[in-house]
């Protein structure tokens, strides 16, 4: 089967732009968050069929006062400008950036760096194996896309989606090896 993408609709980016323009999106990262998903949850007909709507769908329903990230690597008064800085051509495009920036404030960083990029951070993520339904706390890396389990041996586990972990999950997970 041939993959096509999918030019973004000018109506959904204008609509997004309009969204941007909201004084309360950027009171703080909850709310950001919260807006945020509101409205990709009401375009979600228009985006989920993006090769990238696994990254966003696994975030989008989560209890964001567990899960708001302590230090995400946004600056809430930059937002509006980095995300129209372009209107991305595709959908595809579209849902990758909305992904990262929903996954920037709910990510839970290892303190390790990946051993690959060097430069970047390991985030914690739980992995749910697609053939068997196991969820596992591992390591990936958002610039390479690496994971590594987390005694630090590459994951081999197979396809998985993977699911935001925060504090409460790793603990648990760490405690009980």
């Amino acid at each position: 089967m041939q993959y096509f993408e999918t030019t973004l609709d000018d109506y959904i980016w204008e609509d997004f732009k309009s969204l941007m323009s909201n004084p309360l999106l950027f009171n703080s990262y909850s709310d950001y968050f919260s807006i945020l998903v509101e409205w990709i949850k009401k375009y979600k007909d228009d985006l989920e069929n993006s090769a990238y709507w696994n990254r966003v769908g696994t975030v989008i329903d989560v209890d964001i006062k567990e899960y708001i990230s302590t230090r995400p690597e946004i600056l809430l008064n930059q937002e509006s400008k980095r995300m129209f800085s372009l209107k991305p051509d595709t959908v595809d495009s579209f849902v990758m950036r909305l992904g990262n920036t929903l996954w920037d404030l709910v990510k839970f960083r290892s303190g390790k760096d990946c051993p690959r990029c060097k430069d970047d951070e390991l985030n914690y993520v739980v992995a749910e194996v697609l053939k068997t339904a196991e969820k596992k706390l591992i390591l990936e890396c958002d610039t390479c896309g690496r994971a590594l389990n987390i005694d630090g041996t590459e994951w081999s586990n197979g396809v998985a989606l993977i699911h935001p972990a925060n504090e409460t999950v790793v603990n648990r997970c760490i405690d009980a090896n």
